[in-house]
């Protein structure tokens, strides 16, 4: 009768841990997104993995597409400033109503004096414009000559700033995709720290349901079935807030991607880690080699260069070749009506009070720290490459030992469900021992995303996608 009720009593419990595994242990949350679903409605939706995360990001993502106008913006600016080394051309008109009387007086003997008629005009003859409309037209072409040389190193300086543009894009790519990886492991992790969960939740209700049932039987205190009360709304709560963090993780995943936040998916497993690592010097070389951020530092030397030879070619004065044509309407022929000229403009500042002196100055101060820039960013890669290394060093570490423990937490589970079969073990055992190859489960899981996490930033530490 005793092995009877043991027997009835294991097919009990084998049962309950059946419907667990169906999923019946907690309701579905109404919620968008997929992980806090049902299995088998999580199943239907779409399978997003790491390498169609990256791609929607790079083509989706705000902070992208603002580094792109940025280039744009600044590809533009150098096209406009281009436009300088060609001729000027300004043509000036007035239109206007006449509100005084201007005159114009020829002195007698103005046109000249002549034997047969004597002066022309024989006296001082004044000639009045009435108020009326006017018109004058005014048109100038000047081709810079001298100013072609600053012109020139101007649109060096444009272009470098031009490509720093560009590195800046480049950065900022960079850093998406490493948000990106971040996030799509973040996800994998609070969702198997969700699994390990509701794994163990079956344990803490069967220790619930013992604890009920022994308080019955008074074999107990009832600050135990308290604390039952307690440990199983702890658990619950526990769940309750690893969905959460599994919703947030995929909302900030979904903003990354610059699609909507409430877009249902699920996550792909990841892969095994790999073991084939390149030496921390190698990387360092690679990393002063792709470096964004150090090309850019590089650039801006340049550019402060030519900003600083430019500003000495104010120097040189201004010549152009001009040509000018002037124009005027209802005047009564006072004044010249077609005038137009051809020749050389000069345009130059003999003394400025030492203005473009201090000027020059203040442009090599700011090429010396250009210079200086470069070698902090030098060393600030080379201890962000470092840094990762030793990181990713410590994440396969702790992956090891993970793998150790899910390995003996697996073992345990196997030899207690032997135990069970043979009835040498309590049910609570076995859900016990399942509980912990749950953790052990998570445990290893999260150290493989921590070390993916890792591996992502050292490629960005070094300069690769």
């Amino acid at each position: 009768m005793k092995r009877r009720t043991r027997t009835t009593y294991l097919a009990f419990i084998l049962g309950t841990l059946a419907l667990l595994a169906r999923g019946q242990d907690l309701a579905p949350r109404s919620t968008a997104l997929s992980v806090e679903q049902p299995a088998e409605q999580q199943s239907n939706l779409p399978e997003l993995t790491l390498e169609q995360a990256v791609e929607q990001a790079v083509a989706n993502n705000s902070s992208l597409k603002t580094a792109s106008l940025d280039t744009l913006r600044a590809a533009d600016d150098l096209a406009a400033n281009k436009t300088r080394r060609f001729a000027n051309t300004q043509v000036t008109a007035l239109g206007a109503q006449l509100v005084t009387k201007p005159s114009v007086t020829y002195p007698a003997g103005a046109l000249g004096v002549y034997s047969a008629t004597g002066p022309i005009p024989a006296t001082n003859q004044k000639v009045e414009i009435p108020r009326k409309p006017v018109g004058i037209v005014n048109v100038s072409v000047a081709q810079p000559l001298s100013t072609q040389y600053q012109l020139h190193l101007q649109l060096k300086a444009l272009e470098l700033g031009l490509e720093g543009t560009r590195q800046d894009q480049v950065k900022t790519r960079l850093e998406v995709v490493d948000q990106v990886r971040r996030a799509y492991y973040a996800v994998v992790e609070a969702h198997s720290a969700l699994d390990s969960l509701q794994a163990s939740l079956p344990y803490y209700r069967e220790s619930h349901r013992l604890a009920v049932v022994n308080r019955g039987k008074e074999t107990i205190l009832e600050s135990d079935l308290l604390n039952a009360d307690a440990q199983l709304l702890k658990i619950q709560n526990a769940i309750s807030d690893a969905s959460d963090r599994v919703a947030s993780a995929s909302e900030r995943l979904n903003d990354l991607m610059g699609r909507d936040v409430h877009t249902q998916f699920r996550v792909a497993a990841i892969g095994d880690a790999d073991t084939v690592l390149t030496t921390p010097e190698a990387m360092e070389v690679r990393a002063l080699q792709n470096r964004p951020d150090v090309k850019k530092a590089k650039l801006q030397v340049q550019q402060a260069n030519y900003d600083a030879r430019a500003k000495k070619a104010e120097y040189i004065p201004d010549v152009s070749l001009a040509f000018d044509y002037y124009t005027t309407a209802n005047f009564e022929n006072v004044f010249p009506s077609n005038v137009g000229t051809v020749g050389l403009s000069l345009r130059w500042e003999p003394w400025d009070w030492r203005r473009k002196h201090h000027e020059y100055d203040e442009k090599r101060a700011k090429e010396e720290q250009a210079k200086v820039g470069v070698g902090a960013t030098e060393r600030a890669v080379l201890l962000e490459v470092r840094n990762a290394c030793r990181q990713l060093e410590n994440a396969r570490r702790q992956l090891t030992l993970s793998d150790a423990n899910e390995g003996a937490a697996r073992q345990k589970l196997k030899e207690l469900q032997e135990k069970v079969k043979r009835e040498a073990a309590l049910s609570r055992d076995l859900y016990q021992a399942q509980s912990d190859l749950a953790s052990a489960d998570s445990q290893q899981q999260q150290a493989l995303t921590a070390f993916w996490k890792a591996r992502a930033d050292l490629k960005k530490a070094i300069g690769e996608e």
